[in-house]
């Protein structure tokens, strides 16, 4: 049995993470115990737990001296880039940050954009210069305002894991236009595949506008009280 305790969205959310492995049923309810042991102590306001698929899953409903209410699942969906990629509709300057100021306002740029997404991971510097991950910053003029990441180690799949928008420019196809400049990027891997909260329905209506279809759920997401 492995518990999992994720701190490092205490100090901006008040939320903390319990991730289960390799755990029983009849231990369920301990191991939840040692998670919100260390997670309230720590400063956790709210706290949501998952069951990764090699244990067993967690449920709905009480679960020992605890009570579980879903709040929400991340889903995978999938785009095969074979058929051919539409270009962006905005004319924006998508490129790498040059230097340690851009990879600031990178950061900035996606944790803001994700600040109101449920159960959205906020970037640290140590996730900026990952090997075999591609970073764009979308400029408009001198404005930036918009951003992604992806995740080249399956270079046939690989994985946009952030795709952000300034808040003050959403609904002007900024989005849009980031995402296929974000493909067009990929060169000739044969797909994407996204990883998003199921309550980011504006995220979702975007990728679903852009060929992207659900495969499936990679967790389930409850709140522990």
């Amino acid at each position: 049995m492995v518990v999992e305790v994720i701190q490092r969205e205490i100090p901006t959310r008040s939320l903390g993470y319990i991730i289960l492995r390799d755990c029983p049923e009849e231990r369920l309810g301990e191991a939840l115990g040692k998670g919100m042991e260390k997670l309230k102590k720590a400063g956790a306001a709210t706290v949501w737990a998952t069951s990764l698929p090699e244990g067993e899953p967690l449920h709905a409903g009480p679960v020992g001296v605890w009570r579980l209410t879903h709040v929400q699942d991340t889903v995978e969906l999938t785009r095969d880039l074979t058929q051919g990629r539409a270009k962006p509709e905005l004319r924006l300057s998508l490129r790498p940050p040059r230097k340690a100021q851009e990879d600031s306002i990178l950061m900035d740029l996606i944790n803001r954009s994700y600040r109101e997404v449920p159960g959205a991971v906020s970037l640290r510097s140590t996730g900026l210069r990952l090997p075999n991950h591609r970073y764009g910053l979308a400029w408009q003029g001198e404005q930036p305002v918009g951003a992604y990441i992806a995740d080249l180690n399956d270079s046939k799949i690989p994985e946009l894991t952030y795709l952000a928008v300034e808040p003050t420019m959403r609904r002007q196809g900024v989005g849009r236009s980031i995402l296929r400049g974000a493909l067009d990027s990929m060169g000739k891997a044969s797909g994407c595949r996204v990883q998003i909260a199921s309550g980011n329905e504006a995220a979702l209506a975007l990728l679903a506008g852009e060929g992207f279809v659900r495969s499936g759920v990679t967790s389930e997401w409850f709140e522990v009280v």
